[in-house]
């Protein structure tokens, strides 16, 4: 652990056993690019808020029935299964790692409003959750990029913030060391 240098995470954490962001990312692994979760959305994403574009509002995309009628059995089937106390001792005590355990290097977080996986208030959460613990942390909002997309949706935003952290916290500090 004393080794690391930087950690970068993208499109993640979530530090709460949550069925509805489970149903979310296993939906769009189901489905791929036909699920709701895999499209961007232009501007910023409020819960309920539409966007002005032109003079036209455009609303968040509602997914389609059958990705409806999936996330509602996948969030019942989650909700039952990380309630199962096996596994969602072994699942608290990894979250309990991954919030606690982080090593004791900055850190770099890459997100977006627009991410209908993995919420942008719960990754600002952890976030501030890993500042009071006295960590460095840096973040990124791509604003309106879907899940794991913020690089093929803005390649120069993204290779800068990369390029930018590895040039300040790891480069530097395997100089110093």
């Amino acid at each position: 652990m004393g080794r690391i240098r930087g950690c970068i995470v993208d499109s993640a954490p979530v530090a709460a056993l949550d069925p509805q962001v489970w149903a979310s990312g296993f939906s769009a692994a189901f489905l791929k690019k036909h699920s709701v979760a895999t499209k961007g959305f232009p501007g910023s994403v409020e819960p309920g808020m539409g966007t002005l574009v032109g003079k036209k509002e455009v609303s968040e995309p509602k997914p389609a029935l059958t990705e409806a009628a999936l996330l509602v059995v996948l969030e019942k089937f989650f909700g039952v299964v990380l309630n199962f106390p096996g596994v969602n001792r072994r699942l608290s005590n990894v979250l309990g790692l991954l919030s606690s355990g982080q090593p004791n290097c900055p850190q770099l977080y890459i997100y977006s409003s627009a991410d209908r996986v993995i919420p942008a208030k719960r990754v600002e959460s952890f976030i501030e959750e890993q500042k009071r613990s006295g960590r460095e942390v840096r973040a990124c909002n791509f604003v309106s990029t879907p899940h794991v997309d913020h690089f093929r949706n803005d390649p120069k935003l993204y290779t800068s913030q990369l390029s930018r952290f590895l040039e300040d916290c790891v480069h530097t500090r395997c100089k110093d060391s």
